[in-house]
């Protein structure tokens, strides 16, 4: 059976749009990609023959790739594109995406990078290193990919098992020191810095694709706030939830936000949210908190107190969800390093397989970022 994706009716400011779903094992970076050409305005017309794909309702994998494939031959870019290495590079956002994120805000160029500049799409990361505060940390680790990095680890570990003693042997030591404390503390491929260096890569109102966590989303910059689309097929069905802030690097300060950027506890019906930020209840509401069940809404009409209450519970989960995320990630990540130090010395053969990349593919699996 081919395979396709659901869509959602959504509005932006007002705006109506149709975007894409991911289910599990969903193609992140292809839905990250459709999804920016539907939302950005700049793309509205070589995205029409998209935009009336998603309106039908559920889209095929094979129609997806075929539409997208007609934008980029007809767009400026795509003059001189190779349809045939298109049809086969296209797909791999569905399967799985090799990028290879660089610790200082860039990547390393290939033609999956291509292929975001042939829809001139943005695509962005936050795995950055602080080169305020950790100045020495930076110089020793900036200069990395992740598939760099990883490099350096194994030539670590087998320094220190003595299997190997390049003439750089010091500088390998001290550089693996700094990458294992700076993965350490970025489990999910976000820091502060990053998102700082976010905030002031983005201009007001664009759209870009973020890679993050192994996973690609659609990011948006409104009012100087960076807001993530919320893709998750749970939440087909949740009008009001249309974005997630994108405020901190363990989630304990994001939020989910309708298509008008209301935080979502405060947009239920019969509320009014004034300009000054306060909130006016209508008599009867029920909580659009997608952490409730049904026995729980009436919450929404209790006093503020209990309401503030309710809404420190739900962040206190939001923040504790992320934490373990966090916290797998790491292990995976330990656990990845402790695989590569128990491995035999490399065979004088490894040189002609060096060329082949040691990262694996990017998962299918999304997230709710």
């Amino acid at each position: 059976m081919s395979l396709s994706f659901a869509t959602k009716a959504i509005q932006v400011n007002g705006v109506p749009h149709s975007i894409l779903l991911q289910g599990d094992n969903g193609p992140c970076a292809l839905l990250a990609l459709a999804n920016t050409l539907l939302l950005a305005p700049q793309y509205a017309a070589e995205a029409r023959e998209l935009v009336n794909l998603v309106q039908r309702g559920p889209v095929k994998l094979e129609d997806l790739v075929q539409v997208l494939a007609n934008i980029a031959i007809m767009s400026p870019n795509g003059a001189n594109t190779d349809v045939n290495q298109l049809f086969q590079v296209l797909p791999q956002l569905h399967t799985g995406l090799n990028v290879n994120p660089i610790f200082n805000g860039t990547f390393e160029d290939g033609v999956e990078m291509a292929v975001f500049r042939l829809y001139n799409v943005g695509i962005v990361h936050g795995w950055i290193i602080d080169s305020d505060n950790d100045p020495i940390a930076r110089d020793h680790v900036s200069k990395y990919s992740y598939e760099g990095a990883q490099k350096v680890l194994l030539q670590f570990y087998d320094i220190q098992n003595g299997s190997s003693n390049p003439p750089n042997a010091e500088m390998i030591l001290e550089d693996a020191n700094y990458i294992r404390a700076f993965l350490a503390r970025s489990a999910t491929q976000l820091t502060d810095y990053g998102l700082v260096h976010l905030k002031e890569l983005l201009v007001e109102k664009s759209f870009a694709v973020l890679f993050r966590n192994d996973h690609f989303s659609t990011i948006y910059k409104y009012d100087g706030e960076l807001f993530t689309l919320v893709t998750d097929l749970g939440f087909k069905d949740r009008s009001d939830i249309v974005w997630q802030s994108l405020k901190s690097v363990n989630g304990s300060a994001d939020l989910f936000y309708t298509g008008n950027f209301i935080p979502a506890m405060q947009a239920t019906p019969g509320m009014t949210v004034p300009v000054n930020g306060g909130a006016t209840t209508a008599p009867t509401k029920r909580s659009t908190n997608p952490f409730l069940d049904d026995s729980d809404s009436e919450v929404s009409s209790q006093d503020p107190v209990s309401q503030q209450r309710q809404y420190e519970d739900d962040e206190a989960l939001a923040m504790r969800l992320q934490e373990e995320e966090d916290s797998a990630a790491a292990g995976n990540m330990q656990r990845g390093y402790r695989r590569r130090e128990n491995k035999k010395p490399v065979s004088s053969t490894e040189g002609n397989e060096g060329k082949a990349r040691k990262r694996d593919k990017i998962k299918k699996s999304c997230i709710i970022m």
